[in-house]
């Protein structure tokens, strides 16, 4: 039995610096969907560094979000 994954969705999420509140850190985030689950990773990155200097806030993280599906063959 072999099980494969096929990639449904991905989206890009932005987490920015929101500053602190006492002692805990603030992270605002922005997520951006319908992203193409083909797109090479380097090239998301670009997208997003492209994206936060359209931001206020300072960029502290990228991420890829995925979602796949195993399906069995």
């Amino acid at each position: 039995m072999a099980v494969v994954d096929i990639k449904e969705s991905v989206r890009l999420k932005l987490e920015l610096d929101g500053g602190m509140n006492g002692d805990k850190q603030i992270v605002k985030s922005k997520i951006f969907s319908k992203v193409k689950p083909t797109v090479e990773s380097e090239n998301l990155y670009g997208a997003a560094k492209s994206l936060a200097s359209l931001q206020t806030l300072p960029l502290t993280k990228v991420k890829r979000l995925e979602e796949i599906q195993l399906v069995e063959e």
